[in-house]
Formats: structure tokens, C-alpha cells, sequence
């Protein structure tokens, strides 16, 4: 292998990903970019509620709390070897802010631009290894982006799930 390319970047492999996220018909995971790390979106949601306080009583009345919106970080990588359908790129560098820009204005700018959420699918397997999909809306609200050489960077997905009760759908 030549110095040359070694300085090339290669597709992602997501292979090693825990369930497959997708955002609005597109997979964040692929040749472009993947998020790795999707163990957030197994956390317990946000709870708001509030018990009361009775004053001639000590401590406070309990009251039900109900789930409420939740925000997720997804840890990222991206590459600018090829676009995210596999296609590569003449300029990797230049590859790589196409798939920000791509990523971006696919996911994050219509959340900007007033659309309520995008609709969002994890398949993870049961314990049988069967797929289960779990349905949701999402808001992509930032991606904050850190690059790295050769043409990678690393990146936080921030998410807002309004609803975090999650609609299971099983093959």
C-alpha cells in the first residue's frame, strides 16, 4: 500500500451496531456515516409531574408521573469516501462536507424550518434474533462535527423525541 493510499478514507462499516436506526426513509448507517453508538435511545424517558405539598401534612401527596419529551445524543462517524448510497468521491475531503451538507439538509433543516418531526424506525432483534421495529417521531434538532484527518469526522446527533413510547411492530 502506498503513502497515498493510506491517506485515502474508507466507507464506514456499521456492521458491529446494535439495531439499525432510520430517519425519515434514510438509514444512519452506511457507507457515509453511522451512528455507532445507538445505546441512548434504550434509556428510560423524561418524566415530568410534580407531587403536592399539603402544609399540615409532613412530606407531599404523591402523584402519577406521566413519560415527556426526551432529547438522545448519537455518537457519529463520517467519511467523505463515498456519498451514502456507495458512490465514491473524486475528492474525499470534498466528499465529506457533501455528506454533512447532504445529512443536514435532509434531517436537521426541515425540523428549522417548521416541519413538527420526522418519522423515525429502530429495528433491533428480539430474543429469538427476529427483527423487531420500533416506530417513532423524532426531531433532529444539531450535529455538532469534529474533523479529523483523512477525511473522517466525528460527530453528536442531538435528537428530540416528543412521544418517547416507542410503537412496536414485530415480522
Amino acid at each position: 500500500m502506498s503513502a497515498a493510499d493510506a491517506m485515502c478514507p474508507l466507507p464506514l462499516d456499521c456492521s458491529e451496531v446494535y439495531g439499525e436506526l432510520t430517519i425519515d426513509d434514510w438509514s444512519l448507517h452506511g457507507p457515509a456515516w453511522c451512528a455507532h453508538d445507538l445505546s441512548p435511545l434504550y434509556e428510560s424517558p423524561e418524566l415530568r409531574g410534580e407531587n403536592v405539598l399539603v402544609e399540615s401534612l409532613a412530606g407531599r401527596i404523591a402523584r402519577p408521573m406521566l413519560t415527556d419529551e426526551t432529547e438522545y445524543a448519537l455518537r457519529m462517524m463520517f467519511s467523505g469516501a463515498t456519498d451514502r448510497t456507495g458512490t465514491p468521491y473524486v475528492n474525499a475531503p470534498g466528499g465529506l462536507h457533501a455528506n454533512r451538507r447532504a445529512f443536514t439538509e435532509r434531517l436537521i433543516d426541515p425540523i428549522r424550518n417548521g416541519t413538527a418531526s420526522l418519522a423515525a424506525e429502530l429495528v433491533i432483534p428480539d430474543e429469538n434474533g427476529d427483527p423487531i421495529t420500533l416506530l417513532f417521531d423524532v426531531q433532529p434538532l444539531r450535529l455538532e462535527w469534529r474533523l479529523l484527518p483523512n477525511a473522517y469526522a466525528r460527530a453528536v446527533l442531538e435528537l428530540r423525541v416528543p412521544v418517547p413510547e416507542f410503537t412496536e411492530e414485530y415480522a
